[in-house]
């Protein structure tokens, strides 16, 4: 069992002779050396950052160390050192049907015929990785079949078999091309789904919305606070590369769901607003994307609401 894994803390910072662990539940001060019970071990991370830097000359990138994902950064000290410090990944793979989706929407997302670009947006901290990631595995393990996670960096242990269906996870990054890269090779595959860790670039909305009118379901996390922004986040970051970027939208989209968490000061819980493009509302939702209305949209959103697809 890793104890680092098993810790709380916030921050690993370790050098060539230094290594510090922030935010450590217990330790008393915010910045402590890591406890002695951990050398092994640190020097086991230091090896692991130490290859995978110097193989791919890339300062992100991520390690599982026991199913558990650690996000890394590089940086170059003033004496021309490597630090590097690691944060263990805040996302997690949960059983989709406990997120609390109500039955419309659930089947909705579902569905083994779904097509097209389902976005999962919100502001960060929000769990749209983990949603998307949950998504997927339960897709997977009802339906079967293929999928490839484009994370940078890898945010969840996804990689391997789920019931009927694997997931190969695929870390890219800005110096090997970014997501647009992976998702051209990615696409060729013949996948049947394709988790897209970010939208937050030109290119990889282009092939987000290329790939939603080509036969496959494409799951991707935005940042944005509504849907309707999400939407028109979208077209503009496509628009340079797509001409009717509007036209494919309004044809390749099928769900938004936009999240947020809610605090009581005890706990919290996610609280989402769906908008589907799936129902008998869908053609009057498309046109308005069509026609660059998009912020009517916040209309179906509340109708839909109100008609209890959301609890």
């Amino acid at each position: 069992m890793s104890l680092i894994t098993e810790a709380d803390f916030v921050d690993l910072y370790f050098g060539d002779d230094f290594a510090d662990v922030k935010g450590l539940k217990g330790a008393g001060t915010s910045r402590v050396s890591v406890p002695e019970a951990w050398a092994a071990e640190i020097e086991e991370l230091r090896q692991r950052c130490q290859a995978v830097y110097q193989e791919r000359q890339d300062p992100e990138f991520a390690l599982s160390v026991e199913g558990t994902i650690l996000r890394v950064t590089q940086f170059n000290d003033a004496f021309s050192g490597s630090v590097y410090v690691l944060r263990k990944s805040n996302a997690q793979i949960r059983d989709f049907n406990m997120l609390g989706f109500p039955r419309e929407v659930a089947e909705a997302l579902l569905d083994p015929g779904l097509r097209g670009l389902v976005l999962i947006c919100g502001d960060m901290g929000t769990g749209k990785t983990s949603t998307a990631a949950s998504l997927i595995v339960e897709r997977l393990t009802r339906h079967g079949g293929i999928a490839f996670a484009v994370e940078d960096p890898t945010e969840t242990n996804l990689n391997g078999q789920h019931g009927l269906g694997r997931c190969i996870q695929v870390q890219t990054s800005r110096r090997s091309g970014g997501y647009s890269e992976a998702l051209t090779r990615t696409l060729r595959t013949g996948a049947d789904l394709v988790l897209i860790g970010e939208i937050r670039d030109e290119d990889t909305a282009y092939q987000a919305c290329k790939a939603s009118l080509n036969g496959h379901l494409v799951i991707a996390t935005m940042h944005s606070k509504s849907g309707p922004q999400a939407i028109e986040k979208l077209v503009t970051l496509a628009k340079p590369l797509a001409g009717n970027a509007y036209e494919v939208a309004a044809e390749g989209l099928q769900a938004v769901i936009c999240q947020s968490l809610d605090t009581n000061g005890i706990s919290r819980h996610l609280v989402a607003e769906p908008l589907l493009l799936t129902g008998a509302d869908a053609p009057s939702i498309r046109n308005k994307i069509r026609r660059q209305e998009i912020h009517l949209v916040d209309d179906d959103t509340t109708r839909q609401k109100q008609a209890s697809l959301w609890g």
